[in-house]
């Protein structure tokens, strides 16, 4: 079964906050918005005077974690009308001039949105793929934003989508991704035994204080967090180099004191024996 590392958004209302295609022109470029929107729980996607659209096109790079985007996906004529319900409009823009007044970008400003979008409802306008938004539609915006690239580089429309929404869902977001099962002790000390044999064979061990030396090793491969599997490998390679050296191993450790909690059978007739 694959697993996929999740998270859970808990500092913002991500149901608040809309993405606007402005002009789309290329039916892809809305397919791959709707995958964006679904890999980061935002529900609502919103187009504003589209080029044709192609639906198998669309329904092919949405692919089936998209398609409930699409099936709530809705059409205006003209952007006023798009933007009636919401309370803030963010625009974005790769073009930077004296009249477009940007500051941020969406790194800076993602921990607002969060805020924002608890009780208010937040629209991310994009523009056409080929000349982005206009400075008549950046005017309906209550704050621009830009994504910072290399000066030769270009974006494509849902590359934006993807950056930005990301950020969001990082900013809003607790990730749960489990942490592995460590070995035993047990594991861990018949790993350690076989380093230590190990070392002895190839004569690596200092003879002035061994202790301490091997104490080093320990604390250096307790920082790992080995798990069970690990422990195996490295104690796989240790067998294997004493193999090819012609040493044989053989491991002793001291028996195990009764737990003084033990109230066994066996424990209590050597109690009332003594």
């Amino acid at each position: 079964m694959q697993v996929r590392p999740v998270a859970e958004s808990v500092y913002a209302n991500l149901s608040n906050i809309a993405v606007i295609l402005v002009n789309p022109i290329y039916s892809e470029n809305i397919g791959s918005t709707a995958r964006a929107c679904a890999n980061f729980g935002i529900e609502n996607l919103i187009l504003v005077n589209p080029e044709p659209i192609d639906e198998e096109k669309i329904k092919a790079m949405a692919t089936k974690a998209g398609i409930p985007i699409l099936k709530k996906m809705k059409i205006y004529n003209n952007l006023s009308s798009a933007l009636k319900e919401f309370n803030y409009v963010i625009g974005t823009t790769a073009r930077l001039g004296k009249h477009r007044l940007v500051y941020q970008t969406p790194k800076e400003i993602t921990s607002y949105i969060c805020e924002l979008s608890i009780k208010n409802k937040i629209a991310i306008l994009f523009g056409n793929e080929r000349f982005g938004l206009s400075n008549e539609e950046l005017s309906y915006c209550d704050k621009v934003i830009t994504i910072p690239t290399t000066e030769n580089a270009s974006l494509n429309l849902s590359q934006a989508v993807v950056i930005i929404l990301y950020e969001i869902f990082q900013s809003s977001s607790i990730p749960r991704i489990p942490k592995p099962q460590l070995a035993t002790q047990k594991e861990i000390n018949i790993m350690y035994a076989i380093i230590e044999k190990t070392l002895e064979a190839i004569d690596y061990i200092p003879h002035s204080n061994k202790v301490l030396w091997f104490t080093n090793i320990k604390r250096f491969l307790s920082k790992l967090e080995l798990t069970s599997k690990e422990v195996k490998i490295i104690q796989g390679f240790c067998k294997q180099l004493l193999w090819s050296l012609g040493k044989k191993i053989t491991l002793s450790f001291p028996k195990e004191p009764l737990s003084q909690n033990d109230r066994s059978v066996e424990t209590c007739q050597k109690d009332i024996s003594s």
